[in-house]
């Protein structure tokens, strides 16, 4: 069935911080003792714009207290630092597209352990994150499959619709990123829209505000 879609990044996008980097924070206030894991983070990220090693790897690190934190915990970041993070304007955006018949769809490449909250939004039908591994009963910082990044969006949305038997009727559907590396995925819709970014690559630009 041919379907209006309204797809969003997350990070900068929806939200006005990286949630990366909140749940770092986050995890070090929960575990003091872990405090020194900056200096590794620091190590991976250099490593990786080197390009000496996986984005999986790199980001792993990141997520150094999943270990340490149960369901509660994690709905508790949400709650306390993402969803208050929430451009006005984007959820005016998402409020308006669910109510003209969209689906809502969020595709983010930060992980599902906290981002898939964001769907009890109740203009939100789906998100789409990394997936964490899970060993007895709780997330790892490891990344399990591949970073939902760039074409990795398209690949993890096209295998969404075909589980839902939707195309997407690219004449309405609209897509919002702050990022070109999410080219890939505004390229499936008609209508672009970059956040707080120059007009670029037949992308209209938007400015959000807190």
């Amino acid at each position: 069935m041919k379907q209006k879609f309204a797809i969003f990044d997350i990070d900068k996008t929806i939200i006005h911080t990286d949630s990366m980097f909140q749940f770092l924070k986050y995890g070090i206030r929960k575990k003091p003792a872990s405090s020194p894991v900056i200096l590794n983070v620091v190590l991976r990220s250099l490593l990786y714009k080197l390009r000496l090693m996986e984005a999986e790897k790199a980001k792993s690190v990141y997520f150094h207290a999943m270990r340490h934190l149960e369901d509660s915990d994690l709905k508790h970041f949400y709650e306390m630092e993402l969803k208050p993070a929430i451009y006005r304007n984007a959820m005016k955006e998402m409020q308006d597209k669910k109510s003209k018949g969209y689906h809502v769809l969020l595709v983010t490449a930060s992980p599902d352990a906290y981002m898939r909250y964001f769907a009890e939004l109740p203009y939100v039908d789906k998100v789409i994150a990394t997936k964490l591994s899970v060993q007895n009963g709780r997330f790892t910082s490891m990344i399990e499959g591949n970073n939902c990044k760039g074409e990795e969006k398209v690949h993890r949305i096209q295998q969404y619709l075909s589980e839902q038997q939707l195309t997407i009727d690219y004449e309405s559907s609209c897509a919002y990123s702050d990022s070109l590396s999410d080219l890939p995925m505004l390229g499936l819709v008609k209508h672009k829209f970059l956040i707080n970014h120059k007009s670029a690559h037949g992308c209209e630009g938007l400015r959000w505000n807190r």
